[in-house]
């Protein structure tokens, strides 16, 4: 896998890109390095697109171990909101898996087919449900 993380502090957002074949053990490096980033801050929006994902090697069991396991760091992610932009489906339908058994967390989460869906959901001034 390949990916860049880009954090806008005055913003207050992580974009995150993803690339080629990704498993869960990436995925949950790409939440350590965003918490971990010198200019995050819990409650900072992130924009997640794994649109161009080839090979989404993540099983519904992988899904539900990271919802879980993010419960562990839930303090430092915070209460923003995370737009996940998926137009694979098997990369759409895992995301939106996630999205469903995050739904009690303090993260907000919203799965889309389009970026402009996504940063439209980020930008809005009321919580809406994902459109």
């Amino acid at each position: 896998m390949c990916h860049s993380i880009k954090i806008d502090k005055d913003r207050r957002l992580a974009q995150i890109k993803a690339t080629g074949s990704v498993n869960v053990l990436e995925l949950k490096e790409i939440f350590l390095e965003i918490v971990g980033h010198e200019e995050w801050q819990a409650g900072f929006y992130m924009l997640c697109d794994y649109s161009e994902i080839e090979n989404f090697d993540v099983s519904s069991q992988d899904i539900e171990d990271i919802a879980e396991w993010l419960t562990s760091i839930d303090a430092l992610i915070g209460d923003g909101r995370c737009a996940v932009v998926a137009s694979k489906d098997s990369v759409y339908g895992m995301s939106r898996m996630w999205e469903i058994l995050s739904s009690d967390r303090s993260q907000h989460i919203c799965v889309f087919r389009q970026i402009n869906d996504a940063v439209a959901w980020l930008g809005s001034s009321v919580l809406t449900h994902c459109l």
